[in-house]
């Protein structure tokens, strides 16, 4: 009776350890995303050449910085392709200093790690929306 029972609790704990692998592989694959799928980020409109000094012409770059695992900030540098959607946004929100700024498009990523470059390809370009609790009216 004892070697039924061990061996139909180490069944059960077999059965209940498989269900959750497949559990956690269907999870993993619901969150991969179309690498293509258009995407809006936000951040800080900055010209390249003023004033980041990276480029040797006027560009758009949006400066997105964010929390990394470690707690440290980390600035990610996405360059506007040349379209005519950025170069209508030039004047309004780069070339003038820092302003905030959403930009939604698909996203190009070249080589990997600190050497990695971000071009994002335009569709709309905008102010942020602005984040916080809406007020109800008394």
């Amino acid at each position: 009776m004892k070697k039924f029972i061990t061996l139909l609790s180490v069944a059960a704990v077999a059965v209940a350890m498989s269900t959750s692998a497949v559990a956690a592989d269907e999870k993993k694959a619901k969150k991969k995303r179309d690498p293509n799928a258009p995407r809006t980020i936000t951040g800080v409109g900055v010209c390249g050449k003023c004033s980041l000094g990276t480029a040797d012409k006027c560009n758009n770059v949006v400066k997105v910085t964010f929390k990394g695992k470690d707690g440290k900030s980390i600035d990610r540098v996405f360059t506007l392709a040349d379209n005519d959607v950025a170069k209508g946004a030039h004047g309004k929100f780069f070339c003038k200093g820092e302003t905030p700024v959403a930009v939604t498009g698909t996203i190009k990523r070249e080589g990997r790690g600190k050497d990695m470059k971000l071009t994002i390809t335009a569709s709309k370009v905008g102010a942020p929306k602005k984040k916080g609790k809406k007020k109800k009216d008394a």
